[in-house]
């Protein structure tokens, strides 16, 4: 089975039977994200539904964006798919939104896949300077350029060979202004309330890490706090950085599905 929906809040391709499992891409990315990773799991014999954020590239736009609201658009998915409790896998910013999922809705959500989470605001000097930075240079027309170049180099040991594509599609989403707006606001959405949820979290999780990701100061060890915080396991990635499941595709997809085949 493969089939695409655009009219859904959040516009996804779905494929394949078995367990679901829904795979949501960081902000500022596509649901292509996952490229490398879906025929993997859907041979493996699951339903894999891969859906791009509020306002990102086929999603419609939305009237907020951030934690919650990206929560409540997954929750709306799942619940339309009538196909049981999901795994959510996500990467960056969408961890935050599955375990905020999770705690609203406990029996649609099954377990969640953690890659390069941020789970925290940056709430330090530095922090506020780089999500008002980020906030101010994605406003004009050059975002799509400015984007597509720090983008690149989020790539560490392995950068996929058809990444000029990747980040040509990354350039015309942002050269919609609102897509740009949708884009901004959720690369620089607050966390508040997450640590609550966390403390509440009851859904098995895995979280993953590339030990080369350069959004945080020493990823190993990130790793081993947000794996004890979320209270499940973790995989590192040698020599990946923020997407290792796009530099490591078969090592990230075997993870995942060892992790669904326990629960």
């Amino acid at each position: 089975m493969r089939s695409t929906s655009r009219d859904a809040r959040l516009s996804h391709d779905d494929l394949g039977s078995g367990t679901l499992l829904v795979l949501l891409p960081g902000a500022g990315d596509l649901r292509s994200e996952y490229r490398f990773v879906v025929d993997r799991l859907v041979d493996s014999g699951h339903r894999v539904v891969a859906a791009d954020l509020p306002g990102h590239g086929q999603s419609p736009i939305a009237g907020a964006y951030g934690v919650r609201p990206t929560a409540d658009a997954l929750l709306d998915l799942v619940s339309s798919l009538d196909a049981g409790p999901a795994v959510v896998v996500g990467t960056s910013f969408a961890p935050a939104a599955a375990v905020w999922a999770a705690t609203d809705r406990p029996e649609l959500i099954r377990g969640i896949v953690a890659i390069s989470p941020h789970l925290d605001a940056d709430t330090s000097p530095r922090g506020r300077l780089l999500a008002l930075a980020t906030g101010m240079l994605l406003r004009g027309p050059w975002a799509g350029a400015l984007w597509a170049s720090m983008y690149a180099g989020w790539y560490k040991a392995s950068p996929p060979a058809d990444l000029p594509d990747e980040l040509e599609r990354l350039r015309a989403m942002l050269g919609d202004p609102a897509r740009r707006r949708a884009v901004r606001r959720t690369l620089t959405a607050d966390r508040d309330g997450v640590a609550e949820r966390i403390a509440r979290l009851a859904a098995p999780t895995l979280t993953v890490f590339g030990d080369a990701d350069d959004h945080f100061d020493d990823p190993t060890t990130e790793a081993a706090r947000v794996a004890a915080e979320l209270g499940g396991g973790r995989l590192i990635v040698p020599g990946a950085g923020h997407y290792p499941h796009v530099e490591q595709p078969d090592v990230v997809a075997d993870a995942i599905v060892d992790f669904v085949g326990r629960l």
